[in-house]
């Protein structure tokens, strides 16, 4: 028998929801305004041209803030990342995507990809690390003052696993903005790792041939999105660095988009014909939750959605994940 996911990160059964209460609406975004006791059905929605929802997560089409090709350029445009975020998230043509992309600067020339669906775990498993008494993240940095400066640090960490009974989770970020120098920029585009979990695997890929950045991809996960959140917290709590929030390249999420994510797991039911089954009846498949999501940023927009505001969200370790809320 496998083993469960801890109650943290439990979600409901089609079975469970379809004993909520049915509720009319006319697309995937009115999941927001959804009672914990109600449920709405979509039509299954992934994008002709894709036979599945793996391939859509692998060749979809990605948003792409503005690009950088030198270190020059990148600290002549002095933009951090979040705002370079705001300024593509708030330019969607469509919500069609699989996740976002940006370009690092070193002999490492994989793009790393991100997905929306990867930031909200990360961020659930900051909440849950932090929530619940006996469990942690533990991150270390090595900043070599002579290198850091250059390369940024390398840090290791240590995450608890979303499954019962599996053990802690240990891996090494690199290329982490630490200082505040020019080359912070450089840096934080070529944040990579050592780690290696289903996620990263099952998303290895190879371009399409009219494809014209690099073949090799680097699937940010949900582990590495979290180690780097805790970090985060502990360079403001401990040596009042704002540079690895400043340099963050992992899209937070606010607490409504954490609502409206739960609603997609736990109160939203897709019709899929190809199924055998008297209803026709399915969860939201991966494909499906990442474009809701990328709905959800072109309807509200990057501020209200994955900009996570002390006034309004409070602390991102502090979320409510109940799933019946």
């Amino acid at each position: 028998m496998a083993n469960m996911k801890k109650v943290f990160f439990e979600e409901s059964t089609a079975a469970q929801i379809k004993k909520k209460t049915l509720v009319e609406t006319s697309q995937i975004t009115d999941a927001l305004e959804l009672e914990s006791g109600q449920y709405m059905i979509v039509p299954e929605f992934l994008p002709r041209g894709f036979e599945s929802a793996r391939k859509f997560m692998k060749h979809g089409f990605e948003v792409k803030p503005k690009r950088f090709y030198s270190q020059k350029q990148a600290i002549y445009d002095g933009r951090v990342p979040v705002v370079l975020r705001e300024e593509a998230f708030n330019s969607l043509k469509g919500h069609n995507y699989c996740g976002y992309s940006f370009l690092p600067l070193s002999k490492d020339q994989r793009k790393r990809k991100v997905s929306l669906i990867e930031c909200l775990e990360g961020a659930r498993i900051f909440a849950y690390a932090n929530q619940n008494p006996g469990t942690f993240i533990k991150v270390k940095p090595y900043a070599d003052a002579k290198r850091v400066r250059i390369d940024g640090a390398e840090v290791v960490i240590e995450v608890p696993s979303r499954t019962e009974g599996e053990r802690r989770i240990q891996f090494k970020l690199t290329s982490v903005p630490i200082i505040d120098s020019p080359e912070k920029y450089g840096i934080s585009l070529n944040i990579g790792s050592d780690h290696s979990c289903g996620s990263k695997r099952f998303n290895i890929r190879y371009r399409y041939s009219d494809d014209k950045e690099s073949s090799g991809v680097v699937n940010i996960c949900a582990h590495e999105i979290a180690g780097y959140l805790q970090l985060i917290q502990d360079e403001i709590s401990e040596n009042k660095n704002l540079i690895p929030l400043q340099m963050c390249q992992f899209a937070i999420p606010s607490q409504e988009t954490v609502n409206y994510y739960l609603r997609l797991e736990n109160n939203v039911l897709a019709r899929d014909e190809s199924l055998e089954s008297r209803d026709k009846l399915r969860k939201l498949n991966r494909a499906e939750k990442e474009i809701a999501l990328w709905a959800l940023v072109e309807a509200y927009g990057h501020d209200r959605t994955f900009y996570a505001g002390r006034s309004k969200d409070g602390n991102v370790r502090d979320y409510d994940w109940d799933l019946n809320q």
